[in-house]
């Protein structure tokens, strides 16, 4: 009798004690699949953290690039993508039109600023310098003109001279050699008067035209004052009317006195 009653409360305890652990179980799946479920929202949530940083940090790569010069639009560019990475994207059109509507307002404000006018004395005063300038080129381009190509005849007798003097004998036994022999227009402190050559042209009875030149020589013996007077051949060769040399002596000898060189006589 004692152990048909023992059975019975075993198997109620064993049952009791199965449905406890059944509950137990069922209670720790619950918790175990709310912590699953946690840790995927929070994954979520940290993977589009993620890419929303990703994309503001390409767009801002974008804006500093050397092409693209971070200016105002640059700037609105930007926040704008950084908007879109953790709000609700808003449509192209309507981004663009706001960025248009502002650049018209920028145009319409820059467009009613006034220029400052330019006065009557301001205008005058750039307009004289204008004058001026083409002044100074006008006169630059005359002397040189003058020198090169309307007045060459004067230049080439006088190159022609000076070669002759350097191949005379006279010249350089008073003047020195001929390497050694120097020529200048004038004796002026002035370097252009010095490189300009005293001249005459003119045409004589026969319609011939002559060339009359002056000039200084010096060398290491001595200096002399050349004077010449020179035309062209029929065979286009220069011929010398007269061609006189006064020569001074380096050391001063005879009283300083130039020795009058009649190198060629008129005929």
């Amino acid at each position: 009798m004692h152990l048909s009653r023992r059975v019975p409360q075993l198997l109620c305890s064993a049952v009791t004690l199965a449905q406890a652990e059944a509950s137990s179980a069922s209670t720790s799946a619950a918790r175990l699949g709310d912590a699953l479920r946690q840790g995927l929202s929070l994954q979520q949530r940290l993977f589009s953290g993620c890419v929303a940083s990703q994309q503001g940090l390409i767009g801002l790569s974008a804006l500093c690039r050397p092409q693209q010069p971070l200016g105002l639009p640059g700037l609105r560019q930007f926040a704008a993508a950084a908007g879109n990475a953790q709000q609700q994207p808003k449509g192209d059109k309507e981004q663009y039109d706001s960025l248009e509507l502002t650049q018209e307002k920028i145009d319409s404000i820059t467009d009613k600023i006034p220029q400052r006018p330019v006065g009557v004395v301001e205008g005058t005063s750039y307009t004289l310098i204008i004058i001026a300038a083409f002044g100074a080129l006008a006169f630059v381009l005359y002397h040189v003109l003058t020198s090169l190509i309307f007045e060459p005849t004067a230049l080439t007798a006088f190159n022609h001279t000076l070669e002759r003097l350097k191949a005379d004998p006279r010249i350089t036994v008073r003047i020195g050699g001929a390497d050694d022999i120097r020529a200048w227009g004038s004796n002026s402190e002035s370097r252009v008067a010095r490189q300009q050559i005293p001249h005459q042209i003119y045409k004589d009875a026969n319609g011939v035209e002559h060339v009359r030149i002056q000039f200084f020589i010096k060398g290491p013996s001595g200096t002399g004052l050349v004077n010449a007077d020179m035309y062209k051949d029929a065979a286009g060769g220069w011929q010398y009317t007269y061609l006189v040399v006064d020569a001074y002596p380096a050391s001063g000898g005879s009283g300083g006195a130039p020795q009058r060189l009649a190198l060629i006589t008129s005929r």
